[in-house]
């Protein structure tokens, strides 16, 4: 359910900037892709789940296909074999380990602290590969986006309508940082901090953004007007036709 909620608005998201001519169809690709992984982010510590799983594999991925991306002209095959597989290995197995010994699920990353620290961190990290401004932006917009769609779904299934009562969970997901981890919580807020000073300018950005003037919602042959003009059109064609003369 998170995957395919997230897989959705990501895609709505970008299909929209697409359709305004903001971006190009291998960025909407890239933004779907990081707003369906943004879905899924909340849930990363959780030991057990599908989730945190399937996240790791693609982030271990994404890092080591930019690692190897900057590095392939500087060693040989082999060396550049080595350390792709290191690199990969390392994050899907002992930096997961760590994570799941230092979290517990729906802790410190189960929170809007994490997601926004999430997402300023993949706009410095994109950045700092080398991309626009703007794709920066949206990379981090998107998997920010990504993962409080998470959240709103699971304060959502907190609520049973059907029985009229709030079950134990409510206030567990979407709350801004965790109360039972003040120091760690504390790193997520400076972190933030940081990142938001360090990150790329924002100004050109919003600028573009903020013009829809090329957006189309639907089609011209949708307008009620033209389609009432081309409606009398025919009528009088037709007219005009059978006209005896």
């Amino acid at each position: 359910m998170h995957l395919g909620s997230a897989a959705l608005t990501s895609s709505l998201a970008a299909t929209a900037l697409l359709s305004a001519g903001h971006i190009v169809p291998i960025t909407a690709l890239w933004l779907m892709f990081l707003g369906t992984m943004g879905g899924l982010l909340p849930d990363i510590d959780s030991d057990n789940s599908t989730s945190m799983s399937t996240l790791f594999r693609l982030f271990g991925g994404l890092i080591t296909f930019s690692f190897v991306g900057h590095i392939y002209r500087m060693v040989s095959m082999l060396e550049l074999i080595v350390y792709a597989s290191f690199c990969y290995f390392t994050i899907r197995h002992n930096f997961k380990a760590l994570l799941e010994k230092i979290t517990v699920h729906r802790g410190c990353c189960h929170s809007l602290a994490f997601i926004f620290l999430s997402g300023i961190g993949c706009v410095s990290l994109i950045y700092l590969l080398g991309y626009s401004e703007m794709t920066s932006w949206l990379s981090g917009l998107f998997l920010t986006g990504g993962g409080i769609v998470h959240l709103l779904l699971d304060e959502a299934y907190s609520v049973d309508l059907a029985n009229r009562k709030i079950k134990m969970s409510f206030g567990s997901a979407l709350k801004l940082c965790s109360n039972r981890n003040p120091v760690i919580s504390t790193l997520q807020f400076i972190l933030i901090g940081v990142l938001v000073v360090q990150s790329p300018p924002w100004a050109d950005t919003w600028h573009q953004l903020t013009n829809w003037s090329d957006f189309r919602l639907k089609p011209d042959w949708l307008n009620r007007d033209d389609f009432v003009d081309f409606f009398d059109g025919v009528v009088e064609s037709t007219t005009n036709a059978i006209k005896p003369r």
